[in-house]
């Protein structure tokens, strides 16, 4: 019986040592050859920690404009020369890579991030049951994007919707892409398990991030860099009180109220999705941030410098945020927002030399952004609101326990926006916030009792916070059902807040302005936040284990019922003897109709699918007007309940599939007379059954 949770870290633990090849060596190259905030003289801790977050924000621009324009081949002869002239740096330092013993902070604190990480990501297994965490949700779809690209190539194809020919993907896949690279170069290791590798990369690029931005941006007390780095980790391992409403929605349930229990904290309300779980669902959100802090802080570095240094700095700082735009539209659409309004208030304040480098940024982003944004528009549009591009609405933040207002359910949806949820916006974000919440009133009291004007520091980063409240707040995107602008543009407001957080937790700040009571209520609500990440870790790990022993419902994008286990160990089974079998882009075709999409599939098959549902995902990509024709032939294998259901030969003849795939749950398995009994499996267990679409399926290997 294989084991798959120790495949699962072996592979995770060889993608993690592949990744530094992508998001390690060229930052430092680039930084060294361009001596980026004097990095040449900097300290080896210095140096790896900017490397990290500098990679992060140049590599996918570089990365994409080479494969699109050039090709793969010219891809890895970049990170080829990479790798070269980081060990040409290497050399030429005195020093070396001679760290200093005040590393072991960071040290620490990456190596319980790399437990957090694996343990919340891979799967779980108890003898023949198999488990994912809830977080699969998101991260199965994108782990089928990481592998399309490995096979596709740049720009890739949408691999849930194959209408004869391939269909261009739209989304944003910067991030993926570098994902992509470290599935490639780890030979052997599956896309989830290179998506997952690069899931912790992106958190120590946070850290390296924040470390950064406390040296070069709010510098203080050298003497006390340690204390504030190790107070800002701290900060990132909680959030808000979302732990109260969950509570309550979970005591709801036991009394019959509410029929299901949610599997994260975050869920209770529109999300406002702290860092950690930012990371573990949407780590390209995360990258996004990265490149655009990253990009910032070069452009804040750019006037110090003569002719030839603001020109790199420049220059670099659009790239990262044309790297930020192909990872995540909606990040990068907030923090283009609030660089115009920095750079109207540049113009007004005569700073001429930071204006004229926000605008050969500004100019340098659109040039190299412009090929994928055009590649976005390829194709037929899937239809309303569902094409490339950001459809916003305005809106007044969605706060959940409003519904509980008297007469909420009598007015229309407009007065609900402005007579409900705009007064009781200050709950809604106290809730969300909690600590940091706090933090933003007792830095408001503190600038607003000094007298003093806002530094040029400090204003930045109130209008960076304000920018992204107001954009989150009140629009919202309609691209999908979910409200990603809201979800992910947030992320700007929240980073200016750890950071401010990070000096009163060091115990920078003088406390005049705060009494011993409102200190007590800060360690409340940060015990609050701590609890919240403890709960939401564990349910999203154990949610699985709960709904198959009878503890909580089952989900249904899960499983209908309590054989989670057995039937998630049984399809992983399946799809990795179909991965030996078949050729890397083979298809294979499931049924179509499902609760919300198949997982297991978009986990474990990396292969790509005819129709992975009614709607064959062409949001993702492709002419949505070629769905109905494809669903009708399907529809054919996968009947109703109590119809016909004709062999599989003629719908292997109309459509490109490899493998025909029954599941246990289909309409069609229980019935004896249908193909799934009739016809010759080439494999087979208790719960899933594979047949082959002619005699070309199989791989020449």
């Amino acid at each position: 019986m294989p084991n798959f949770m120790l495949e699962d870290v072996a592979g995770c633990l060889k993608e993690i040592g592949v990744f530094p090849l992508f998001i390690v060596t060229p930052g430092y190259a680039i930084a060294w050859l361009g001596d980026l905030f004097e990095f040449r003289r900097r300290t080896a801790a210095f140096r790896m920690a900017l490397s990290v977050p500098l990679s992060i924000a140049i590599c996918p621009i570089v990365t994409h404009l080479l494969g699109r324009f050039l090709g793969m081949g010219a891809v890895w002869i970049f990170y080829a020369a990479a790798a070269f002239a980081f060990l040409g740096a290497i050399v030429r330092t005195p020093r070396g890579l001679k760290f200093p013993k005040d590393i072991r902070v960071f040290t620490v604190a990456v190596g319980i991030w790399l437990v957090v990480a694996l343990g919340s990501l891979i799967d779980l297994q108890i003898g023949d049951r198999l488990y994912y965490p809830a977080s699969a949700l998101d991260n199965s779809v994108r782990s089928a994007f990481v592998h399309s690209i490995s096979t596709t190539g740049i720009p890739p194809d949408n691999p849930l919707f194959l209408p004869g020919r391939p269909a261009p993907l739209r989304y944003h896949y910067f991030w993926l892409m570098m994902c992509s690279l470290a599935e490639l170069a780890g030979r052997g290791a599956t896309a989830r398990q290179a998506l997952t590798a690069g899931t912790f990369w992106c958190g120590v690029g946070l850290m390296a991030l924040i470390a950064m931005y406390l040296r070069l941006f709010l510098p203080a007390d050298p003497a006390r860099l340690r204390r504030r780095i190790l107070a800002a980790f701290v900060l990132l391992g909680i959030t808000g009180l979302d732990i109260i409403p969950t509570l309550f929605f979970l005591l709801l349930h036991l009394r019959g109220a509410m029929p299901l229990v949610m599997p994260s904290v975050e869920w209770w309300n529109e999300h406002v999705d702290w860092f950690l779980y930012t990371t573990l669902w949407a780590p390209h959100a995360l990258s996004s941030l990265l490149a655009c802090c990253t990009g910032f802080l070069l452009l804040w570095k750019a006037p110090a410098e003569d002719r030839r240094g603001l020109v790199v700095y420049s220059l670099l700082g659009g790239a990262a945020l044309a790297s930020s735009v192909g990872a995540s539209i909606y990040v990068a659409f907030v923090f283009a927002a609030f660089l115009a309004v920095w750079t109207a208030i540049a113009v007004m304040k005569k700073w001429r030399r930071e204006s004229g480098v926000l605008a050969m940024a500004a100019i340098t982003a659109i040039v190299l952004v412009t090929p994928y944004l055009l590649g976005l528009g390829g194709g037929v549009p899937a239809g309303p609101g569902s094409s490339g591009g950001i459809p916003l609405q305005f809106t007044v933040r969605t706060f959940s326990l409003a519904a509980l207002v008297p007469g909420w359910f009598r007015l229309g949806s407009t007065a609900r926006l402005l007579l409900i949820n705009l007064p009781l916006l200050p709950i809604n974000y106290l809730l969300e916030f909690g600590f940091f919440f706090a933090v933003a009133v007792i830095q408001w009291r503190r600038w607003r009792s000094s007298g003093a004007p806002l530094t040029r520091g400090q204003l930045a980063l109130v209008t960076m916070a304000a920018t992204s409240a107001l954009i989150c707040t009140f629009v919202r995107s309609s691209v999908i059902g979910c409200n990603d602008l809201g979800w992910r543009g947030f992320l700007v407001a929240q980073f200016v807040l750890l950071l401010a957080g990070t000096d009163l937790v060091a115990g920078d700040w003088h406390f005049e302005l705060v009494s011993n009571e409102q200190r007590r209520l800060l360690g409340f609500f940060f015990m609050l936040g701590a609890i919240g990440v403890a709960y939401d870790l564990t349910l999203t790990r154990v949610y699985p284990i709960l709904a198959d022993r009878g503890v909580a419902p089952p989900i249904d994008w899960m499983s209908p019922d309590r054989h989670f286990g057995r039937r998630t160990y049984a399809a992983r089974a399946a799809y990795e003897w179909a991965q030996r079998w078949t050729t890397e882009t083979a298809t294979i075709q499931f049924n179509p109709k499902v609760a919300f999409q198949d997982t297991t599939a978009m986990l474990y098959s990396d292969r790509r699918t005819v129709a992975a549902d009614l709607s064959c995902n062409a949001t993702f990509g492709g002419d949505a007007r070629l769905c109905a024709g494809l669903i009708a032939q399907l529809q054919k294998l996968y009947p109703a309940a109590g119809a016909a259901s004709p062999g599989i030969q003629d719908v292997c003849s109309s459509l490109p599939i490899d493998l025909v795939i029954a599941k246990d749950t289909d309409q069609v398995w229980s019935d004896r007379q249908s193909w799934v009994w009739k016809e010759r499996p080439v494999f087979r267990n208790r719960y899933i059954r594979m047949f082959a679409c002619g005699p070309k399926y199989l791989s020449r290997r």
